[in-house]
């Protein structure tokens, strides 16, 4: 896990005395390299994780000319070293990186359909004179990018852009960001710089300055299996969760008392016996604390178990802070407690396994009976709204801002796309949105704190094994009409633990920041501080924003979509203070 940046040199960017791989030193500690030429600079910041001698350090170059620089895992690497080698050619390293660059060298962006893993990665090819960048099937790991027909610059972070680029936000994405509480596609709140999405590489000629855009990975399979193969289930999991144990440093395992990291520390258990560190969240006093569950699951195999109390002082302190790794107004409340874990965690371990993607891989939403049964796109791009149009625009300067009749951004041509795939569609549709909001703050609070966060429910196999059982297999109604979600997994945690918890409703890792903002005066204070400053910033309705204000230092009591727009605006003023 690292930071990689690159930037061509054509333009008087190349006169700015800024280092990429310093910016984004907090995601790779370890080892700090530089590669370039008239024409490109390629830079790095290395959290070692697999071969921790400098053979494994970065840009990576063993055929002058072709250098990589890349972020991620590629978990089934010794197996991609066998089918790979060269008796010519003899390896130098034993690091994930070299088998990368070998694929690269001999097969072009074909060998991305080989790879099991996370991976964001630029690869400079002097001989063509082109940039690659690709980003793994799923967005586990993210990529950005700035151009403008003449310079190409690509990072980890968009901050590091942004210091050659300018920190501006671009108001034609505010209206989306309001309705949804983020920006969908490849655009991003910040001006001229966009995100590679997931399943997507792209080709930057540095001689003409054309930039091509494709999609390397599609869903293709419909739902067909209408019988779990549980042994088979079984087995994935199992090779899953020991591919991402795979590391040469210290790795845990975080526990939110849930269906899903429980399975995935049963695995582990088994796998690397009890010598496992586990991390869980302690939400003070509210009903959506299932730390207890978490700390029970520790003890049963024998963790060294850390429960991290997160108090709505811990929230305040730490929002500022956050965002500004994130880079973008922040969408979910629990990225602010997973910033605490990783945090501590830091102190502990380098590596730890999260449950992440496993709703997304068989259906564990609620909403999923909902989604799933949608035909018309319109429906679709409609389904994520967190506040309606109507309710948000009154605090908007309408005047300024862009796209108020198509607040959609890329939704609308997304949600066409997806629709339009079988019944794996929609599953695509919230992988590629809703998932990548929730990889996105798992990347940028665990790489704050020099931390690698795993996925292993994100695993080609495991995830190809999801898609492929009918809707349902998967989602279902018992007899006293409770919701029966993801029940491969249900089962198998069943048949693991001894317990039947297919009609538990989900709780999730949930921040009660609706209660906290009624009931707790400190912070409704920071949230009516922050919006205080929206006289600073025209795309605002000041007068109505003032409004709210007053509510908010009343302490009275506030209507749910008034909380939703407070969250809103206090992330978007908070963020707005970094471009100023």
């Amino acid at each position: 896990m690292c930071g990689i940046f690159g930037i061509t040199r054509k333009s008087e960017f190349h006169e700015i005395d800024v280092s990429g791989s310093t910016l984004l030193c907090h995601r790779g500690p370890d080892n700090e390299g530089n590669w370039e030429n008239d024409d490109v600079k390629l830079e790095h910041s290395r959290l070692a994780i697999i071969d921790l001698t400098d053979a494994g350090n970065q840009p990576f170059e063993l055929e002058q000319g072709k250098v990589l620089v890349f972020n991620g895992e590629i978990y089934n690497f010794q197996e991609l070293r066998k089918n790979w080698y060269d008796e010519n050619q003899p390896w130098k390293s034993h690091s994930d990186t070299e088998v990368l660059y070998r694929g690269l060298v001999t097969k072009g962006l074909e060998c991305l359909n080989e790879l099991n893993g996370m991976f964001a990665f630029g690869f400079f090819d002097t001989n063509s004179n082109k940039i690659f960048l690709a980003r793994d099937r799923y967005g586990i790991k993210p990529i950005y990018y700035y151009h403008d027909g003449l310079d190409f610059i690509f990072a980890s972070e968009q901050k590091a852009i942004a210091k050659f680029t300018g920190w501006s936000p671009d108001l034609n994405n505010l209206s989306e960001y309001s309705v949804f509480k983020y920006v969908s596609g490849n655009k991003t709140t910040i001006k001229n710089i966009f995100e590679l999405e997931p399943g997507h590489a792209a080709e930057y000629d540095v001689a003409s300055g054309e930039l091509k855009i494709w999609r390397w990975h599609n869903f293709t399979k419909e739902r067909t299996e209408e019988k779990i193969d549980y042994e088979k289930l079984e087995t994935t999991i199992f090779e899953s969760v020991k591919r991402h144990l795979i590391s040469d440093a210290p790795i845990g395992i975080q526990l939110s008392g849930g269906i899903d990291s429980s399975i995935l520390a049963w695995y582990v258990n088994k796998i690397k016996g009890n010598n496992i560190k586990s991390f869980s969240i302690k939400f003070l006093d509210s009903k959506f604390d299932e730390s207890e569950e978490a700390a029970q699951t520790a003890k049963k195999f024998n963790f060294e178990h850390h429960s991290i109390s997160f108090s709505v002082t811990d929230f305040i302190e730490i929002w500022p802070k956050a965002i500004k790794f994130f880079d973008e107004p922040i969408n979910h409340p629990h990225t602010l407690p997973l910033f605490k874990l990783y945090q501590v965690a830091k102190n502990h371990v380098k590596v730890l396994l999260s449950g992440e993607g496993a709703d997304e891989a068989f259906l564990g939403y609620e909403h999923h009976k909902k989604i799933l049964s949608m035909t018309d796109y319109k429906d679709l791009r409609n389904f994520s709204k967190f506040v309606d149009f109507d309710l948000i625009k009154e605090y908007l300067n309408l005047e300024l801002i862009g796209n108020t009749n198509d607040y959609w951004g890329n939704k609308t041509e997304s949600a066409k796309y997806w629709i339009s795939k079988g019944s794996t569609g929609i599953s695509g549709y919230e992988f590629h949105h809703h998932l990548n909001t929730l990889l996105n703050r798992i990347d940028k609070m665990s790489m704050a704190h020099s931390v690698e966060v795993r996925t292993p429910f994100l695993d080609n196999e495991l995830v190809e094994f999801g898609l492929k059982q009918n809707i349902d297999t998967l989602f279902k109604f018992s007899q006293n009409n409770s919701t029966k979600r993801k029940i491969p997994l249900m089962q198998i945690h069943k048949k693991l633990f001894g317990v039947d918890l297919s009609d538990k409703g989900k709780i999730g890792f949930h921040v009660p920041f609706d209660e906290w903002i009624q009931n707790v005066s400190e912070l409704r204070k920071f949230c009516s501080d922050a919006i205080s400053k929206t006289k600073k910033y025209n795309e605002l309705n000041h007068n109505k924003i003032e409004e709210l204000r007053r509510k908010l230092e009343t302490e009275d009591v506030l209507e749910n979509f008034e909380i939703r727009i407070i969250w809103l605006l206090t992330n978007y003023l908070l963020w707005r203070k970094n471009t100023a």
